[in-house]
């Protein structure tokens, strides 16, 4: 027979193991909670341009768009998203909002020649090419060097079937950079047009040579 005073110490031994696998338990809890809480804290403290990191290496457009928003969601002012969603945006046909995109960042940057650019693009692929080429003059009338904006702009001349003005912007590409083997091969082929059509004979514009 155990003495009484045995079993009240093994009472309070168990009670104590009890109570110690207790507070284990609950510190326990607290590490993992403290480690979830860690784990989900990076993505609640994510400034805009780690966003649009992220945005960059999504494999699909509607996930970029998403880290988009978010981005200027936190800073309206971001013209780096504003830009990159655009560009997103003019790349799956919807080139109105992509314009919208433009028109917001030249707001932030009114002297940005690059998104003049983007904005001569958009336009090109909506097929209003007026509005396009008057972009690019804009470009070209403070960089007369812009190789981008010329060879664009021959571009959206040859789709107006304005050859001779369209081969005059690729000579012109071509005398900043020669080596440029795409606008060279462009040149090319428009002189095939050209002379397919008859067009060097025939055009009002056909002294451009």
């Amino acid at each position: 027979m155990i003495p009484k005073g045995v079993r009240i110490n093994l009472y309070l031994k168990t009670e104590d193991s009890e109570m110690a696998e207790e507070k284990t338990n609950t510190e326990s809890d607290k590490v993992k909670q403290n480690e979830l809480e860690a784990a989900v804290k990076p993505e609640e403290t994510e400034g805009p341009s780690q966003l649009l990191i992220k945005a960059g290496e999504a494999e699909n457009y509607e996930d970029k768009l998403r880290l988009y928003d978010k981005a200027l969601n936190l800073d309206p002012m971001y013209l780096d998203a504003w830009l990159q969603k655009g560009f997103v945006l003019d790349r799956i046909g919807r080139s109105e909002e992509a314009l919208a995109c433009y028109n917001k960042a030249l707001e932030i940057d009114p002297d940005h020649l690059g998104i003049k650019c983007l904005k001569g693009f958009a336009y090109n692929n909506l097929k209003d090419f007026e509005k396009a080429i008057e972009c690019y003059d804009e470009v070209l009338k403070v960089n007369s060097d812009d190789v981008f904006s010329w060879y664009q702009k021959g571009l959206v001349l040859e789709n107006l079937e304005r050859y001779g003005e369209a081969m005059e912007a690729y000579d012109r590409a071509l005398e900043i950079d020669p080596t440029d083997v795409l606008i060279r091969e462009k040149r090319m082929k428009l002189l095939g047009i050209i002379f397919k059509k008859e067009t060097l004979t025939d055009s009002p514009d056909s002294s451009f040579n």
